[in-house]
């Protein structure tokens, strides 16, 4: 009987094996090289975008920043005029250099014109004391200044919604 000679054979398929598995290897190798160079590449760019948003967007926060400085500013300076001129009001008013009165009705008001092209220019009127006349001008002073605050809250509130581009809902 004739034997095969299967030792050649064997050894061209091991070296045929190891040869597969070594290719098979550094193909794998170049795969995972590729993978590491874009998942770097990727990294770098999103770090750099990263970067770009961070510095428009501290930028946008130092310009809002200092359009809030600029509305407390000038809201502080409203303010501190506005009493100045209510301080001048009342020193008139408690001194008598500025009168306060209301328009009225009634049995007292005999004198008044009531023809529309007069435009009651001769309605009775009734002048009130300096200490009524000063209240009155302190709550009107208050309501003045919450204005003013409110106001300034829009603004500021309009500056940030405009400067970062939000949509009110």
């Amino acid at each position: 009987m004739i034997t095969p000679n299967w030792r050649p054979l064997a050894a061209c398929l091991l070296c045929g094996f190891v040869a597969g598995w070594t290719a098979q290897g550094w193909r794998k190798d170049a795969v995972i090289a590729a993978l590491h160079s874009a998942a770097a590449t990727q990294a770098a760019t999103a770090a750099t975008e990263l970067a770009q948003v961070t510095a428009r967007v501290l930028t946008l926060e130092h310009a809002a920043s200092a359009a809030l400085v600029q509305h407390a500013e000038k809201l502080t300076q409203d303010q501190t005029n506005a009493k100045t001129e209510r301080d001048r009001f009342m020193l008139d008013v408690r001194s008598g250099a500025v009168r306060v009165s209301i328009p009225i009705t009634g049995s007292c008001s005999a004198a008044a014109d009531t023809t529309a092209a007069d435009g009651n220019r001769h309605q009775a009127r009734a002048e009130l004391d300096p200490a009524a006349s000063a209240a009155l001008g302190a709550i009107a002073g208050d309501g003045d200044d919450a204005t003013r605050q409110l106001n300034a809250c829009i603004d500021a509130y309009n500056t940030v919604r405009d400067t970062y581009h939000v949509q009110a809902e």
